[in-house]
């Protein structure tokens, strides 16, 4: 088996690309949120976009960032677990490289295997690229992407997430676990899933398997 698992709002209880645009995106990056929120932009699109309005220093982002993540309870167990019993744990982020990798070696977690955007800091802001298992930019579908390269690597993929940008994965995965708008989106839909409050609550499941 392996966990494809998504990062903000998932790994972490609070949503640190947010968190950065609310404090240091200059000009109407909440318009570019409602574009994208509304479908007329993908999320790809949309942090690209929002991301060119911050011109702080690298290291002051990484700081705030490292400052303000709240880890959701029983994560790194949950990674202790999936280490000891040989699942992969994949993280596929439509977040930033620079604020994730800061939060994931704040917890001791640096090792773990990360698929999310690039960036490059200059004094325009910040250029944000998505790339897929090939090497290939995209625009869309970033998320979905990794879902089928690592379906094909093993027949069973199961899908941790929390949003929108969940969605189009979390509908091709073999087993779902949602919360907040994400479970939401799937009831609406009517697919299957598991809600969960804390990374205990996964594994819990994850064991009875």
């Amino acid at each position: 088996m392996i966990i494809q698992c998504d990062f903000d709002g998932t790994i972490t209880t609070n949503n640190i690309s947010v968190l950065l645009r609310e404090k240091f995106a200059l000009g109407e990056w909440r318009k570019i949120e409602s574009d994208y929120l509304c479908g007329r932009l993908t999320v790809e699109e949309s942090n690209q976009r929002q991301y060119a309005l911050i011109k702080e220093p690298r290291q002051n982002l990484v700081t705030f960032a490292r400052d303000s993540a709240e880890l959701r309870t029983g994560f790194l167990e949950f990674v202790d677990y999936c280490l000891a019993t040989d699942i992969r744990f994949v993280i596929v982020s439509s977040g930033l490289d620079f604020y994730i990798e800061a939060v994931l070696s704040k917890i001791g977690a640096p090792h773990l295997e990360l698929h999310c955007a690039r960036t490059h800091f200059s004094q325009n802001g910040i250029t944000v690229s998505y790339t897929d298992p090939d090497g290939r930019l995209v625009t869309e579908g970033f998320k979905k992407k990794y879902l089928d390269w690592l379906k094909c690597q093993d027949n069973y993929v199961t899908y941790i997430g929390d949003g929108l940008s969940d969605l189009e994965a979390a509908r091709a995965a073999d087993r779902v676990f949602a919360i907040n708008h994400l479970h939401r989106l799937l009831s609406t839909d009517s697919i299957s899933h598991y809600t969960f409050s804390s990374f205990h609550d996964i594994l819990r499941q994850i064991r009875r398997r």
